[in-house]
């Protein structure tokens, strides 16, 4: 089971770095559309007990930050991935670039992301 997932993974992973990858800086420009973001974990917040949201800050943190992954507790397990590993790595991220409640003074962010990969140095 755990190689299945394992390709399953990898699989998605190529396809994000065989599409053209995004810096957040560039994010706003690809609104509603799927895309792989590269950028540095810089701070997180994990889902407080009875909650199921957690946030990923991407290349600075929280009020500044500049791009957000919203993710449930639900698609953590099955992406297999813990919040914490993450933290001052670069990673991709791929999914549909939104804000929330399509308010466009919001912070962009992907909801529940397809993948998330570290980059290789």
């Amino acid at each position: 089971m755990k190689n299945l997932i394992l390709v399953f993974v990898l699989a998605f992973s190529l396809n994000c770095l065989a599409q053209d990858t995004i810096t957040t800086a560039k994010v706003k420009e690809y609104m509603d559309k799927e895309v792989c973001v590269l950028g540095k974990v810089v701070s997180f917040k994990l889902a407080s007990e009875g909650k199921n949201t957690n946030y990923i800050n991407i290349d600075k943190p929280y009020p500044e930050s500049v791009f957000t992954v919203v993710i449930s507790n639900f698609y953590l397990e099955k992406l297999n991935i813990k919040i914490e590993d993450l933290k001052d790595k670069e990673i991709y991220i791929k999914g549909k670039i939104t804000t929330y409640k399509n308010d466009p003074k919001q912070i962009p962010q992907i909801y529940n992301p397809i993948s998330i990969t570290i980059k290789k140095s």
